[in-house]
């Protein structure tokens, strides 16, 4: 969170401090999103591999 006041008494860190590491859920939750953030870069990759792989094909058969 920002603060747009200059007497704001947390900054950004203090956030970042408050999530408990050792907490089961908290560990589920940072799991999940890695690995939907994992899931969307290999999809991305497959996507822009495809058309090379098409065009090979095509070439190859042509």
């Amino acid at each position: 969170m920002e603060c747009r006041n200059d007497g704001c008494p947390r900054t950004h860190e203090d956030d970042i401090m408050d999530i408990p590491l050792d907490d089961p859920e908290a560990n589920k939750a940072a799991a999940k999103i890695q690995a939907s953030f994992r899931g969307h870069m290999t999809r991305k990759r497959m996507k822009e591999d495809k058309p090379r792989e098409e065009v090979r094909a095509s070439a190859e058969l042509g």
